[in-house]
């Protein structure tokens, strides 16, 4: 499971984040999973409406999961950013690069598993129209 960006330049928020390494972990071995099962469809060449919209609705779950679980890091986003500019008022620039540089690196475990959550999602749906001409069921949705 990637691990977030360590830098001695980045601020101790006296915020308490969640930890969710068990979490995420469960969700990236349930995306092995769900990759496993887009190989099989993929290499079958038999995927359906049903198959697709039963896998891009797994998918989703996942997803959705994960997103949830970084809700926190959401929430933490102003005042993380308020903190760096205050610690470093005459440097408005480096204030910024540092909040962004620390703020993407503690989404990092949630954005590497969101990233592949989409990656299934597009091939998922590429399948189908290679199969089918058309698009998926669930686009006309």
């Amino acid at each position: 499971m990637p691990k977030c960006i360590d830098s001695d330049q980045f601020l101790i928020p006296d915020i308490q984040l969640p930890n969710h390494s068990v979490e995420l972990e469960k969700a990236d071995e349930i995306i092995k999973t769900l990759k496993s099962k887009l190989k099989e469809l993929e290499s079958s060449k038999l995927i359906n409406g049903k198959q697709h919209t039963s896998m891009y609705e797994e998918i989703i779950r996942v997803l959705d999961y994960i997103g949830r679980l970084s809700k926190p890091l959401f929430d933490l986003e102003e005042s993380l950013e308020q903190m760096y500019i205050l610690h470093y008022p005459k440097s408005p620039q480096l204030a910024k690069k540092l909040f962004n540089d620390h703020y993407e690196s503690l989404h990092y475990p949630y954005t590497i598993l969101k990233n592949r959550c989409f990656k299934m999602l597009e091939d998922l749906d590429e399948e189908f129209i290679k199969r089918w001409g058309v698009k998926p069921p669930n686009w006309n949705i």
